[in-house]
C-alpha cells in the first residue's frame, strides 16, 4: 500500500467540494433559520416582558380605580343613609304629632260625651236610687 497522489488530490478536491456545498446548501440556510429564530425568540421575550409591564399597570390603575369607586359608592351610601334617617325622622315626627293631636281629640270628645252622660243621667239617678232602694226594702232584689 502505498499513498497514492492522485488519490489523496482528488479526496480532497472532493472533501472542499464537498464542504463548499454543504456550506452553501446546509450550512448557511440552516443557520440563518437558528439566528431568525433567536431573533424571533428575543422579539417575543421583549413583547412579553412590555406585555407583563403594562399589565402590571393595569392592574395597578384598576386597583386604584376599584378603591376610588368603594370610597365614592360608601360615601354615596353614607349620604343615602342620612337621607334616609332625615326623612324618617321627619315622618315619625309627623305621625307623632298626628297621634298626639287625635289623642287629644279624641279626650275632648270623651270629656263631652261623659259631661252629656252626667247631665242626662244625673237627674235621673236620684229617681234610680230611690227605686233601688225600695226594691232593696221590699227584698226584690
Amino acid at each position: 500500500m502505498s499513498i497514492q497522489p492522485s488519490v489523496v488530490v482528488w479526496t480532497v478536491i472532493c472533501f472542499l467540494l464537498l464542504m463548499l456545498i454543504l456550506k452553501n446548501l446546509l450550512f448557511t440556510p440552516v443557520l440563518k433559520m437558528l439566528d431568525s429564530r433567536k431573533e424571533k425568540i428575543e422579539a417575543a421575550d421583549k413583547k412579553l416582558r412590555d406585555i407583563e409591564g403594562i399589565t402590571a399597570e393595569n392592574e395597578r390603575r384598576l386597583a386604584e380605580e376599584r378603591l376610588r369607586a368603594e370610597a365614592e359608592s360608601a360615601a354615596q351610601a353614607k349620604a343615602k343613609i342620612q337621607q334616609i334617617q332625615s326623612h324618617g325622622k321627619k315622618e315619625i315626627e309627623n305621625v307623632r304629632r298626628k297621634c298626639l293631636d287625635d289623642i287629644e281629640e279624641y279626650r275632648s270628645g270623651i270629656t263631652g260625651e261623659y259631661d252629656k252622660i252626667v247631665f242626662t243621667v244625673a237627674p235621673k239617678m236620684e229617681t234610680a236610687a230611690a227605686i233601688f232602694v225600695k226594691n232593696i226594702i221590699s227584698n226584690r232584689i
